[in-house]
């Protein structure tokens, strides 16, 4: 028994406690009433008080700048020591491909950062060999140096391109940009509003009913297809099958705890803060991991597999014992859960009636 049950039951026989828990609710009353109209309009105000704040009295936001720092430090590194850098040179890449496509393309473009690009290539392909990145980057730099004036920071890049002779893995294909394609019927709309509104949160699930390895790769196949800033995906999915592991791992979330035991597959969204230099680029893994996880439940569930996902809050004790059970790096973190399984016969889901449209969109 913890001291915090031992004292509740010490009051409750000597007929303290109500009159205890009456002063503890009248001082935390008082000192929510502090916070909200003196301290936090402070800190609202000054930024020497918010620093002294976070740097003194709280450690809210300490992970993530230890992760943010270990990330940069992660990125520059492979960039100084001119080491294969696949976030940068997809960066660089997409950046190159948005240049090709503008409407109004310019005569020289990207001056400042072609040799950089050119040089991640050679070493990507020279560290790793021929792959669908490499396809990609080569068809975009073939298509850029047909494209851009020939002038000497150009001609200094194509000479080191053209030096590598790079085969090309799926030489068949072309990996550049193409015209866009507008599929459009009541059909289609229809198909996708049934998909999205039978893909509920299930927390029931038949024993055992883990997903083979074909569905996993058919819904992660989807989940590329998101939307990701620069093309950098700096997230991952790791399938945890094993029982024992699946409850132990997914009791570190709190709001699993009450169905952890029955999950048949847990999959841990991981991010990666090692990506960019930026510290403004500090969230894009929540982000674009977060448009991808979308987009893998629908997949999962249109091969009748029900999924939920589970909250990762940022806890630093959760954080550590997640991060040593995956083996992660030390730029990585959990972004969220994801519960997979078959729904099990007769499992409830919530009705969760969501916000009106009107409350959700404004046009202005």
């Amino acid at each position: 028994m913890s001291m915090k049950e031992r004292l509740k039951q010490v009051l409750v026989h000597t007929g303290s406690y109500s009159a205890a828990l009456s002063v503890f609710k009248v001082a935390q009353d008082l000192l929510l009433r502090l916070e909200t109209f003196v301290w936090l309009p402070l800190l609202q105000h000054c930024a020497f008080l918010r620093r002294v704040h976070f740097g003194f009295f709280s450690s809210s936001f300490s992970s993530e700048m230890r992760l943010y720092v270990i990330g940069r430090r992660y990125y520059l590194k492979l960039k100084l020591n001119n080491k294969a850098n696949p976030y940068l040179l997809r960066r660089n890449i997409h950046r190159i491909e948005k240049g090709l496509m503008a409407p109004a393309a310019k005569a020289v473009f990207a001056l400042d950062y072609i040799q950089e690009t050119v040089l991640q290539f050679v070493a990507g392909v020279r560290q790793e060999g021929p792959s669908a990145l490499y396809d990609w980057a080569f068809d975009v730099l073939s298509t850029y140096f047909t494209r851009v004036e020939p002038l000497d920071e150009v001609l200094q890049a194509r000479s080191l391109f053209e030096g590598l002779a790079y085969r090309k893995e799926k030489a068949e294909l072309f990996f550049g940009p193409y015209a866009a394609v507008s599929s459009s019927s009541d059909a289609l709309y229809a198909g996708f509003a049934q998909l999205v509104a039978e893909r509920k949160s299930v927390r029931s699930f038949v024993s055992n009913s883990i997903p083979p390895m074909e569905v996993l790769e058919r819904a992660v196949a989807l989940a590329a297809l998101a939307p990701s800033s620069c093309n950098r995906q700096p997230f991952r999915f790791v399938v945890i099958k094993d029982a024992d592991r699946v409850g132990r791992l997914a009791r570190l979330a709190g709001g699993a705890r009450t169905f952890a035991h029955e999950i048949p597959a847990l999959v841990v969204l991981v991010g990666s803060l090692g990506v960019s230099p930026s510290a403004g680029d500090r969230h894009l893994m929540y982000i674009d991991g977060s448009l991808a996880a979308m987009n893998f439940m629908l997949a999962l569930q249109s091969q009748a597999y029900a999924s939920c996902p589970i909250n990762w809050p940022d806890q630093d004790k959760a954080d550590a014992e997640m991060v040593h059970a995956l083996g992660l790096a030390s730029y990585e973190r959990p972004l969220m859960l994801i519960a997979v399984g078959k729904a099990a016969p007769g499992a409830m889901v919530a009705c969760s009636t969501r916000k009106r449209v009107k409350e959700l969109l404004e046009v202005k």
